[in-house]
């Protein structure tokens, strides 16, 4: 039985697909987000828990890449 393309989830059809693409991370970081929130009472619009969580993943990327830039100039080793 041959299948088409549509058939195929997409991360079956490419198994490479980057950690910050992943709906589950995201996912979890907007429960998180929502969580909290309702923790203090603060009522979200539709929809705003998902761009915090996205903004907040993208925070963490940049920090840790300026991080690691930081920590690589401040090296006196080569880089193995």
């Amino acid at each position: 039985m041959t299948h088409g393309d549509d058939d195929i989830p997409a991360i079956a059809r490419n198994p490479e697909k980057p950690a910050l693409a992943s709906l589950t991370l995201r996912s979890a970081a907007a429960i998180a987000i929502a969580a909290v929130a309702g923790r203090f009472a603060i009522e979200l619009p539709a929809g705003a828990g998902q761009q915090l969580a996205d903004a907040l993943i993208d925070l963490v990327t940049t920090l840790g890449l300026i991080g690691v830039a930081v920590g690589r100039s401040r090296a006196r080793g080569p880089i193995v």
